[in-house]
């Protein structure tokens, strides 16, 4: 067994970001049957942005585990300090471009519709513009600032990657340790 190198753990944890989206995206279409009732929208939201950042914990735990592991086997010395802070920096960075194209469409109108396609792909934002009122095709129409709370909500990314290696790494949450440790 050997560490999973930097490239291979970024592409999982945007692979759990992406599935995040997508889960976040069908929860949101999947209520829209209900979508005029605001609470609704609001537990919807919170309801996604859970699974969104448990996936993003996910994928970062599981290599603490990995990693936890090795260092019991002798295999390494020590984790690789603040990586997991870097891959989380990392994908906020790259869920930060579409909010970006975002604001530069509402400042300046380059895109035709890409309000639609930026909900699909941001699909943990897609009940907060929905709550927000934010449902008409054009970006033109919207504030420029939703754009910069839109980014808000993934600025917690960088700080679950990390929460989730330390948990991983120091095995947190292993039932048998919780239940049947000596106090």
């Amino acid at each position: 067994m050997q560490r999973k190198p930097f490239w291979k753990l970024l592409l999982t944890c945007f692979g759990y970001m992406v599935l995040g989206n997508v889960m976040s995206t069908v929860m949101t279409v999947a209520l829209s049957v209900i979508a005029d009732i605001p609470i609704v929208m609001v537990i919807l939201f919170v309801m996604t942005l859970f699974v969104f950042y448990s996936l993003i914990f996910t994928a970062a735990y599981k290599d603490g585990q990995r990693e936890s592991i090795m260092l019991k086997n002798h295999r390494v010395e020590g984790p690789v300090k603040g990586r997991w802070t870097i891959i989380g920096i990392i994908v906020f960075a790259i869920m930060s471009i579409p909010s970006w194209i975002l604001l530069f469409d509402c400042l300046y109108g380059l895109f035709s519709g890409y309000l639609i396609p930026y909900r699909m792909i941001c699909g943990m934002i897609y009940p907060l513009a929905l709550v927000a009122g934010v449902n008409y095709p054009e970006a033109s129409e919207m504030p420029y600032y939703f754009a910069f709370i839109f980014m808000l909500c993934y600025v917690l990314i960088p700080i679950v990657t990390t929460v989730g290696f330390k948990f991983g790494f120091k095995d947190k949450l292993n039932l048998d340790k919780m239940m049947y440790e000596k106090k």
